[in-house]
C-alpha cells in the first residue's frame, strides 16, 4: 500500500488580520460569505497577502486541487492500493475517502473545501468523504498514518531514478511518501527528522503534480499495474 502525504500545504481560510482588506472583503461580499470563512487564494487576495508573514507562498488551494484530482483518478487508487492525506500549514489533517470524486471545476472545489474548514466534514457526518482534524502536527500525522518506511521528496535529497528506486518494492509494505504542498521554498515542518530516505527525482524544480505523477506511475509499474 502506498500512502502519500501532502505536507505543509498552503491551504487555509483568510486570516482575521487581512479580512477587511478590499481585495478580500469585496470578493467575499460577492459570494455572500464572511471574509474569514473563505479560502485564502493568492490569485484573488495577492494585494492583501503582502501584509502576511510568508505571504509569497501562501494561499494555494489550486495545488491541493491538482494533487487530489490526480491521486484519486489514478490507476493505483482504482485498484485500492493508495491512500492520500493533506497536512496544512496550520497543522490540520484532511482525511480523504478513496471513493471521493472531487469537483473538476475549481470554484466548486473551493466551495467544498470552505465547507470542510467551516464544518469539519463534507458532505455530512453520515457520509464523511472528507474530514478535517485539527491539532495535527506533521509528527502527529506521521504517527497516525500506517507506515514502515518514510520517503521525503525534496530537491535537496539524493538523486534517484524512481524506476530503479522502486525495483522489487513489496506492495504489502506500508510505504509513506511525503511531498511538499507549497509553490517554492522548503518545508515548514521538520520532515527530514525521522525520514528513512530523502530523495530528489530531478535537477530541476518540479510542480507538486509532476512529482506525484512520477511517483504514481513508477510505483504502479513496479507492482505490475
Amino acid at each position: 500500500m502506498l500512502h502519500v502525504l501532502l505536507a505543509d500545504a498552503e491551504l487555509e481560510l483568510v486570516p482575521e488580520s487581512i479580512a477587511s482588506h478590499p481585495s478580500v472583503s469585496i470578493n467575499a461580499k460577492k459570494r455572500n460569505k464572511k471574509a474569514t470563512r473563505v479560502l485564502l487564494d493568492s490569485n484573488l487576495h495577492h494585494a492583501a497577502m503582502e501584509k502576511l508573514e510568508m505571504g509569497e507562498r501562501r494561499g494555494r488551494p489550486d495545488l491541493v486541487h491538482f494533487f487530489l484530482l490526480l491521486a484519486l483518478d489514478s490507476v493505483l487508487n482504482q485498484n485500492a492500493k493508495l491512500r492520500v492525506y493533506v497536512h496544512t500549514r496550520n497543522n490540520e489533517l484532511i482525511l480523504i475517502d478513496p471513493q471521493t470524486r472531487l469537483p473538476r471545476n475549481y470554484p466548486r472545489f473551493v466551495g467544498l473545501i470552505e465547507s470542510l474548514f467551516n464544518n469539519g466534514v463534507v458532505p455530512s457526518k453520515e457520509l464523511p468523504l472528507l474530514k478535517l482534524q485539527s491539532g495535527f502536527t506533521y509528527e502527529k500525522c506521521v504517527s497516525y498514518i500506517p507506515h514502515s518506511k518514510i520517503v521525503v521528496f525534496s530537491p535537496t535529497g539524493k538523486n534517484v531514478k524512481l524506476r530503479e528506486y522502486f525495483k522489487g518494492v513489496d506492495e504489502q509494505v506500508e510505504l509513506l511518501c511525503v511531498i511538499g504542498g507549497f509553490p517554492d521554498g522548503d518545508f515548514l515542518s521538520d520532515v527530514y527528522k525521522g525520514a528513512d530516505d530523502v530523495i530528489s527525482i530531478s535537477p530541476h524544480m518540479l510542480t507538486v503534480w509532476t512529482v506525484l505523477s512520477e511517483l504514481l506511475v513508477n510505483y504502479e509499474n513496479a507492482i505490475g499495474l
